[in-house]
């Protein structure tokens, strides 16, 4: 198992992650493994394969440890110690998405738009992880929204390494995500909260970003046009065959 850790010039290192499989891709694919901002690395920019490391430039081996300068990020590769669990693709996802926001700048960050009810219009956006956010009508809510069919903690927004997840904190009403019931679920950009009266529209500008196709997508499969007047003879020589049958017909039955 190798652990694997990204950081960008001039900012903290991302959180660590443990992966098992023996191949792999560092790059800007949506299938890359390690998924980098398209601005600095090629869609394949390594491709790491048992012990050993391959690029469009070169190759060579591992070793202890290897690190990639990639554009203004670099990537540590080494062993994962004894007994590290394998880190599931949620935080994998989550940190590339981390990535891009830096690029992003101010308006990288995931917020929530009141869409419906009180407050109509008021936006938030979410701390950096590890952090949350507590939704209700109580003086002890972080986010104060004076609906009476809300409960004084109603609803939490957790933002961790690995992702942004709603939690419902036992509310009398309940909370609806999509129009399902909700306990405890992930948020998508485009994810609709409903408590009470309110209506929370989630946005995620990271992820809308890294939902762009990585390369052109290919133009699709058309049938080929008929050449004209070919339906229009088809027709007369159907009409033609149809009269000489009834000629036919009449001619027998003198």
């Amino acid at each position: 198992m190798l652990r694997i850790q990204v950081s960008e010039d001039g900012r903290p290192p991302l959180p660590a992650l443990d992966i098992a499989d023996t191949r792999f891709v560092i790059g800007s694919s949506s299938t890359a493994r390690i998924r980098l901002p398209a601005t600095a690395a090629r869609a394949e920019h390594v491709v790491i394969d048992g012990a050993t490391w391959r690029t469009a430039d070169g190759s060579g081996a591992l070793g202890d440890s290897h690190t990639f300068q990639i554009g203004n990020y670099r990537v540590h590769v080494a062993p994962a110690p004894a007994g590290s669990v394998p880190t599931p693709p949620q935080r994998t996802e989550s940190l590339a998405r981390e990535l891009v926001r830096g690029l992003l700048g101010v308006d990288g960050a995931p917020s929530l738009t009141v869409e419906r009810g009180a407050l109509t219009g008021a936006k938030r956006s979410l701390p950096p992880p590890e952090a949350s956010l507590v939704i209700g009508r109580g003086d002890d809510a972080q986010w104060i929204i004076d609906d009476p069919d809300l409960s004084k903690r109603h609803l939490e927004i957790r933002r961790s390494w690995d992702g942004v997840r709603a939690i419902d904190l036992d509310s009398k009403n309940g909370t609806r995500l999509d129009a399902a019931p909700l306990r405890e679920a992930e948020l998508r950009d485009g994810s609709l909260l409903e408590l009470g009266g309110i209506a929370l529209r989630y946005r995620d500008p990271a992820e809308r970003h890294l939902g762009e196709p990585a390369v052109p997508l290919a133009e699709p499969t058309r049938t080929p046009a008929k050449p004209r007047g070919a339906t229009g003879v088809f027709v007369v020589a159907l009409v033609v065959a149809v009269l000489a049958l009834a000629g036919i017909v009449v001619f027998a039955m003198r």
